[in-house]
């Protein structure tokens, strides 16, 4: 993405008070550290809190990792989100990821790690610790609570067959059947802008099928994509009852199917023939028809 653009959609966030957050993701945003640390310098200086998702290809020694580092936080740079898991871990050596952590822990940059699995994986998010020599890494799930002596967070999820992940079997896939139900809470609050302009409504890999698109950030302002996707029922559906309860109202017949999570139902919701296309779908309750989500 070019500078100008990006700049002026982080400048577009002045219009929507509720944005807190500009996360910067790719690919890897650190293939680009001038234009990267332009960014981080210009959102920081709006009063933004920024984040940068990295797999630390660049941290090659303890001491260069501390140096490249140096300079995001002066510029102001508060999180660095880690992937960490076999995925990664295939074309990257550990010691990467190593030297990575400690630099952003000694420097004060929060760490957030990121950890996809399937059933063979041989890095899993309760390894972590260990593989970091840290115990104060906190996995986030239920009853986790943060303390004084945590030093990052860890999540980790089961991997999406979308994409390349299409390509694994299902043997491996991690289904967590239990987690399909409830409302989602990043849809149109999550949103994520590609570098042609178009944007998406959320930044999970499901929400980024083309046929989810709802709107491009160069031929329309933000603000008024995001509002207007927000008065469509089936965002306000997806948002207060999830993608299962947006299946029922569908009139769809998802019983029986494995998903590994709420993700991978949203993605054949925006892909499937059944559904069609989001933009004519329409609902008769006025619950889901009036004002946009949340705060937009």
């Amino acid at each position: 993405m070019g500078f100008n653009d990006a700049l002026g959609y982080i400048r577009q966030t002045r219009e929507m008070p509720s944005v807190e957050w500009i996360s910067f993701s790719g690919g890897e945003p650190f293939l680009f550290p001038d234009l990267l640390l332009k960014l981080i310098a210009s959102a920081s200086g709006m009063g933004l809190q920024t984040e940068c998702v990295s797999n630390c290809f660049w941290a090659e020694t303890a001491e260069g990792a501390v140096k490249v580092l140096e300079r995001f936080k002066k510029a102001g740079l508060g999180v660095i989100n880690i992937s960490i898991d076999d995925f990664h871990q295939q074309h990257l050596p550990f010691d990467r990821v190593r030297n990575g952590y400690h630099a952003a822990k000694h420097l004060g940059i929060k760490i957030v790690i990121m950890s996809a699995v399937k059933k063979s994986s041989t890095i899993t998010a309760g390894q972590l610790g260990q593989l970091l020599g840290d115990d104060g890494i906190l996995i986030l799930g239920k009853g986790a609570v943060q303390n004084a002596s945590t030093t990052a967070l860890a999540v980790q999820s089961s991997f999406l067959p979308i994409g390349r992940g299409a390509g694994i079997p299902e043997k491996e896939w991690i289904v967590e059947d239990r987690s399909l139900a409830g409302t989602c809470q990043i849809v149109l609050r999550d949103i994520s802008i590609h570098p042609t302009g178009k944007v998406f409504p959320c930044c999970s890999a499901a929400g980024t099928a083309e046929t989810a698109v709802i709107g491009n950030a160069k031929e329309a302002g933000l603000h008024k994509i995001i509002r207007e996707a927000g008065r469509h029922p089936f965002f306000r559906v997806l948002s207060k009852k999830g993608p299962k309860g947006l299946c029922e109202y569908l009139h769809l017949d998802n019983t029986g199917k494995p998903y590994v999570n709420k993700c991978h139902l949203c993605h054949e919701l925006f892909t499937g023939q059944e559904s069609g296309d989001w933009k004519t779908w329409k609902v008769g309750a006025s619950e889901f028809s009036s004002s946009p989500i949340g705060a937009l």
